[in-house]
């Protein structure tokens, strides 16, 4: 689950916008703040469900159905994303919140990562999914933060990486950032519905199993 939301080509495009402003060296580490913020509540909250894990620590027939209920989700968003996709041809729009990113402030760019982590249907699905699995399988709120905050970390991975390169190489960084700005929003429909068929498929199976 963590590395759906790693993979999430709307964030990543965000991101990469975002450093291509001359704010970049505020907004990209406030966006991430965002970001990661959005994922760790996420989590807090679901562990505060009761009734996913069992005396022995096993999963819990709710938290299965919780599952199947999160995978039949993440297949009907991909197909209202194959049905939104443009037709071969036609121009593809920038979304509106990315063609903002270039004009925000700190504040805003961190409110943008909290809502694409938190909000985002997508991402919220599989933040929920992902904790879901962790409360269901771990007991003690230490190594359940433990396990959340590994979770966040690598589903972090996609706004870190690019982040890390533009401070470390900025000018270097540059026209690899353009290139792949340009390519994410080209595809961002057609990387999204392959993502929702994969992970839906999977929590559907999962969730199948533990009932």
């Amino acid at each position: 689950m963590a590395v759906g939301v790693a993979l999430s080509p709307l964030p990543i495009a965000a991101i990469l916008i975002i450093l291509m402003t001359s704010r970049a060296a505020t907004n990209a580490p406030a966006f991430l703040l965002g970001w990661v913020t959005g994922i760790l509540l996420i989590g807090s909250v679901v562990f505060l469900m009761p009734g996913l894990l069992t005396a022995r620590g096993d999963p819990t027939r709710l938290s299965g159905m919780i599952r199947i209920v999160l995978g039949i989700v993440l297949l009907l968003l991909s197909l209202q994303q194959w049905r939104r996709r443009p037709a071969p041809g036609t121009p593809v729009e920038v979304p509106r919140m990315l063609s903002r990113l270039d004009s925000i402030g700190a504040v805003k760019s961190s409110m943008t990562g909290f809502l694409l982590a938190a909000v985002h249907p997508k991402n919220t699905v599989l933040n929920v999914a992902g904790a879901v699995a962790i409360d269901a399988v771990m007991r003690g709120s230490a190594t359940q933060y433990l396990a959340l905050a590994i979770f966040a970390f690598i589903a972090s991975i996609g706004i870190v990486a690019p982040v890390g390169a533009f401070f470390i190489a900025r000018r270097k960084a540059m026209t690899m950032l353009g290139h792949g700005k340009d390519w994410l929003i080209r595809n961002n429909v057609n990387v999204l519905v392959i993502l929702l068929l994969a992970f839906g498929a999977l929590l559907v199976a999962r969730g199948i199993h533990i009932l």
